[in-house]
C-alpha cells in the first residue's frame, strides 16, 4: 500500500507540476484555480477506492468484481454530478473545467486500473 501511495503521489505532483506550467504559462486565460483540487479530489478517491477494493480481494476473491463494479458505478456518478454542478454554476469557465477533469480522470483511471492489475498478479 504504501508503494501505492507513493506513486499516487508522485503522478499527482507531476500533473501539478505540469498544470501550473502549462496553464499558468502558456494558457492562462483558461486557468481556473481549482485545478488544483481536482487534482487533489482524485487523489484523495483512487486511495480510497484502491484500499477498499484490496481489502475486499482478501476477504472475499469472489466478491472483488462486484465491489470493482459498485466503486466503477460510484466514481462515474461522483464525477457527473461534479462536472454538471460546475457547469450549471460556471458557464463561462465550463469548457476548461470539462476538458482538464476529462484529462485528470483519464490519468487516475489508468493508473489504478494498472497499479491494481499489478496488485491482482502480485497476489
Amino acid at each position: 500500500m504504501k508503494k501505492h501511495i507513493s506513486q499516487l503521489g508522485l503522478l499527482s505532483i507531476i500533473l501539478l507540476i505540469l498544470t501550473l506550467g502549462l496553464f499558468y504559462k502558456v494558457l492562462n486565460p483558461w486557468f481556473n484555480p481549482i485545478f488544483p483540487f481536482i487534482i487533489f479530489y482524485f487523489f484523495i478517491f483512487n486511495l480510497v477506492q484502491h484500499s477498499a477494493l484490496l481489502k475486499t480481494k482478501e476477504k472475499s476473491p469472489m466478491a472483488f468484481n462486484t465491489s470493482f463494479m459498485a466503486w466503477f458505478a460510484v466514481k462515474l456518478f461522483l464525477n457527473l454530478t461534479i462536472i454538471i454542478v460546475f457547469v450549471l454554476l460556471n458557464r463561462s469557465e465550463a469548457l476548461s473545467f470539462i476538458l482538464y477533469f476529462a484529462t485528470c480522470y483519464i490519468f487516475y483511471t489508468v493508473f489504478e486500473v494498472t497499479s491494481l492489475v499489478k496488485s491482482l498478479k502480485s497476489k
